[in-house]
């Protein structure tokens, strides 16, 4: 699925230009969703409803419910969208023939740019890796499953034989993995 999240949305724009008009059915799952992200990174992935959805949006709550049944499917949809983009970030800066050093220096940059151009992505990230609440941290972990799968292979391509990073790298990716495991 492609994402919504190319840039950062411009709320206000979707408020007034898209708010109260008739929108097909796509368009305005759109932008009730780039609505949702914003609503999740100014109140929190635990916090953020429905309401605070429409009032962004500017429609009627039951717009929201129509779109998004329960709170559940809104977060989800939210989750989804930024598990994306975390995968194809990471996917994008760390594929092809780059060397490691390349490779890592061209992810940092990447996420460099987007803390100050799709802030609101990231702080849904930052808040969704502190939640440990029972649907929203089993989900994480599997996130960090997927991005391990990606990075190892690059912290194997670095390894030198008298300093083996990707065998210190992948302890560490593990042992942040394993925060909260019994």
């Amino acid at each position: 699925m492609m994402s919504a999240f190319n840039q950062e949305p411009n709320i206000l724009k979707y408020k007034h230009d898209l708010g109260k008009r008739r929108l097909k059915p796509d368009e305005r799952r759109k932008q009730l969703t780039l609505c949702a992200l914003k609503a999740f990174a100014e109140n929190g992935v635990a916090r953020a409803t429905h309401s605070h959805v429409a009032k962004l949006a500017g429609v009627a709550i039951p717009t929201v419910h129509s779109y998004f049944r329960s709170r559940e499917d809104l977060e989800s949809a939210v989750l989804d969208e930024v598990e994306n983009y975390l995968i194809k970030l990471v996917t994008d800066s760390l594929g092809g023939k780059k060397s490691v050093e390349e490779a890592l220096t061209t992810l940092a940059m990447r996420f460099a740019n987007d803390a100050t151009t799709k802030t609101d992505i990231i702080k849904v990230w930052l808040d969704w890796s502190t939640g440990v609440r029972a649907g929203v941290w089993p989900r994480y972990l599997t996130l960090l499953d997927k991005l391990h799968a990606i990075t190892r292979p690059v912290f194997l391509r670095g390894k030198v034989p008298s300093l083996d990073l990707a065998i210190y790298m992948d302890q560490f990716i593990q042992s942040l993995m394993n925060i909260g495991k019994p």
